[in-house]
């Protein structure tokens, strides 16, 4: 049975102190995360002021086949 060779340092720490630190990467990621919730709410707003505008459009348009102009 062949035994996985042991990484000789952390997964997370830079290589002979080159990179991000692992407080930069924290910090990156709950950036990244801030940033995802932010697209995240305007894509729901987005699609609420989509749906009430197509709502509108669909009962102009039902005014205007039925001939009912108010």
């Amino acid at each position: 049975m062949k035994q996985l060779k042991q990484p000789e340092r952390p997964a997370l720490s830079p290589p002979d102190g080159d990179g991000p630190s692992l407080a930069e990467l924290k910090a990156r990621r709950h950036a990244q995360k801030e940033c995802i919730q932010r697209i995240e709410t305007l894509k729901m707003r987005i699609f609420r002021i989509t749906e009430r505008h197509m709502a509108q459009a669909v009962r102009l348009v039902q005014r205007w086949i039925t001939g009912d102009d108010k």
